[in-house]
């Protein structure tokens, strides 16, 4: 993917910087002299001159192209059909007009491909594109995303979690929201990504840029007349002709050659609209022109230090800390974090463990004061030693930091991307947690989370401020409770609403349509859709013995009675909760288990989620989820399941550990509805 990255003149003749190479997804770049900023925001060379000033439309301002014409200040309706030298448009639209289209095993994804051609067939421009139908690969949405492309990946898991919803971070963290003009209505509906603008080198600067963006808008929108956002790319790096040119530059120059790129790239997006998300890589327009973004002017748009357009550390880099930390046979102590989207994990930062690491900073830094810059240093993403520490988990090296006199100022200093330390080490384990690297694939693993190591749960409670911990928090801590409130570290208040609710409505269809039977076969017949999990050779005995009946039936209350006294279901804590006449117990004594009923309010609870389902738990319970404290841990069904499983020793059963296969929505039981709502009363 490569954006186009506007171009400008000053006073003679220039040589293009960022041209994008006819029929080509990528940008070249030649050696000419590099360009800055002025005092007003415009293009200057790097004497200060000014070069170009850029309209909200997306054209050059000024005519210093050298040929003494006037810039095209055109509608792209006016210029398409109009326009002496450019009245025909040759627009391929999801692989019409061509016998193959790549993406056409993905349903959920529908492909734009414009391009732009003059009368006499010569090339102006493409632009490809992506229509998302997001609501389609909720349930799977990282695993479907990741397939498609590279783009496609990195917006799943830079920009949204798993669920398909905008990363809380950019909507409520003080420096990562950004400008704060997006919100959760990203998290809806389709959306159209935008991969590819390309302009010809003769024809750039006349305005052909916006045309070929608003057109593909504007084809998506006949499509979908619903789309509301469009979503863009700005920042990639991963030119290989831009590669080629600044190989052999040296790292400065280098650097300063990629961050002027994407400044260039940055500044076309804004001219068209797009305004940054929050303080991430992605840019987005809105339709609606109400939205907090269209009254955004570009200047005053969050812009990203140009260290995050880059690489960590280079080849002949060196940490800041390094000087101070060279031995006699001189080590050198130098920070490896790879803080590329690819990532699969943190590296070592620190090339030693957590002892020597602790025995260097009392060797090399104890001699230094607090007001030493030393302790101010940082990397190029920003990161203070406190951060390095933090993030890579070592204990002991964190602890004697957090002991210093000055560890609050190091505990509240942010890296350039708005961490504190504690934040920096929240970011890192999340993304350990949902994701791992595959060779070039992005695997999602959040089903396979078993919880947090112990120097990562040691970490985050002392920088959290924790002198002494319950056990509930050591809990809640492992398995990544952001509420405080998880039963057992993961059972979430929301989630326990969840489960605790379909128990009671499990009861109710079995009173309502087990109650209107004449007999025990035709009980089984109607509600044999709740049976799944009754251990084979007690469901022989249902037809016959109403106790055994009863007793599956009252569990159901049980295990409500359970979950809403904030106990997690097992079997010893749900018959806490049972009464006379005994007909659980002997429903348990007869084969029967806790764990058939709590696994039916797992599928149930799955099968009405918003995400997972079809959403009729959300309809009918908006209100009372509402006022429940929001958690990680919300919708991690398979998570929470598998952890059941293991406490009730029923590992090793994957109908247990994974679920039935077709979760059952009620839909046979027309007095649903009604019965939804007596639950919630």
């Amino acid at each position: 993917m490569m954006p186009l990255g506007p171009t400008s003149a000053s006073g003679t003749p220039r040589p293009e910087r960022f041209t994008d190479a006819p029929n080509a997804d990528h940008a070249s770049v030649d050696n000419s002299p590099a360009f800055d900023w002025d005092d007003a925001g415009n293009r200057a060379n790097e004497n200060g001159d000014h070069i170009a000033s850029w309209d909200n439309d997306g054209m050059d301002l000024d005519d210093q192209d050298g040929d003494g014409s006037e810039p095209i200040h055109l509608e792209p309706d006016e210029e398409l059909c109009d326009s002496d030298h450019h009245n025909e448009c040759g627009e391929d639209y999801d692989g019409e007009g061509s016998d193959f289209d790549e993406f056409e095993e993905f349903r959920w994804l529908k492909s734009l491909n414009v391009d732009y051609k003059a009368a006499n067939g010569e090339s102006i421009g493409h632009c490809h594109a992506k229509i998302i139908d997001r609501d389609s690969i909720r349930q799977s949405f990282y695993h479907d995303m990741e397939e498609p492309s590279e783009d496609t990946a990195a917006l799943a898991f830079g920009l949204f979690d798993r669920w398909g919803s905008l990363k809380m971070e950019f909507c409520e963290h003080p420096v990562k929201k950004g400008t704060g003009v997006w919100g959760q209505e990203l998290s809806h509906g389709r959306f159209l990504l935008i991969e590819t603008v390309s302009v010809d080198k003769n024809h750039r600067r006349q305005g052909h840029g916006k045309i070929l963006v608003n057109k593909v808008w504007e084809k998506a929108r006949s499509i979908y007349p619903d789309l509301q956002y469009a979503i863009a790319w700005a920042t990639n790096l991963n030119s290989d002709v831009l590669e080629v040119k600044t190989r052999n530059m040296t790292s400065e120059a280098r650097h300063l050659l990629r961050h002027e790129f994407h400044m260039a790239v940055e500044d076309f997006f804004r001219a068209v609209g797009f305004r940054r998300i929050g303080s991430s890589p992605w840019f987005a327009r809105a339709e609606d022109p109400t939205h907090p973004s269209r009254s955004l002017a570009a200047s005053g748009d969050f812009k990203r230090p140009m260290s995050l357009h880059l690489p960590a550390l280079e080849d002949g880099q060196t940490h800041p800390y390094d000087a101070a930390m060279l031995n006699s046979e001189k080590e050198v102590i130098k920070v490896g974090l790879d803080w590329q989207p690819q990532s699969r994990a943190r590296r070592s930062i620190l090339k030693t463990n957590d002892e020597r690491t602790l025995e260097i900073f009392k060797d090399r830094l104890t001699s230094f004061p607090a007001t030493d810059p030393i302790w101010n240093a940082t990397d190029n993403a920003g990161n203070t030693i406190m951060h390095v520490v933090a993030i890579d988990c070592k204990v002991k090296s964190l602890t004697w930091l957090l002991a210093k006199s000055f560890a609050g100022r190091l505990k509240t200093t942010r890296n350039l991307e708005g961490e504190t330390p504690l934040e920096a080490l929240e970011v890192a384990l999340e993304k350990q947690r949902v994701q791992t690297k595959v060779g070039m694939v992005t695997v999602p693993i959040s089903d396979q989370f078993v919880g947090f190591q112990p120097e990562e749960m040691t970490c985050l409670l002392r920088l959290r401020g924790f002198k002494t911990v319950e056990q509930s928090t050591i809990a809640q801590t492992k398995y990544g409770c952001t509420c405080g409130e998880c039963v057992g570290g993961f059972l979430s208040p929301r989630l326990s609403l969840a489960m605790g609710s379909q128990a009671r409505l499990c009861h109710d269809l079995i009173m309502t349509y087990g109650g209107s039977t004449k007999t025990g076969a035709e009980w089984c017949e109607a509600l044999n859709d709740l049976m799944d999990y009754i251990p084979p050779v007690v469901r022989p005995y249902l037809r016959t013995n109403k106790s055994l009946r009863a007793g599956f039936t009252n569990l159901f209350v049980y295990v409500a009675r359970c979950i809403e006294a904030k106990c997690f279901p097992l079997t010893a804590d749900v018959m806490l909760f049972s009464e006379w006449p005994p007909h659980a117990n002997y429903f348990l004594k007869r084969g029967g288990t806790v764990a058939s009923v709590v696994l039916r309010c797992f599928d149930q609870a799955m099968a009405e989620d918003l995400y997972l389902g079809g959403g009729d738990h959300q309809e009918a319970f908006s209100e009372e989820i509402e006022k429940l404290k929001p958690c990680r841990n919300d919708h991690e069904f398979a998570f929470v399941r598998r952890q059941y499983c293991q406490l009730e020793g029923l590992t090793g059963d994957a109908a247990y550990e994974r679920g039935t296969q077709a979760s059952i929505r009620m839909t046979k039981y027309p007095d649903v509805g009604s019965l939804r709502r007596s639950v919630r009363e």
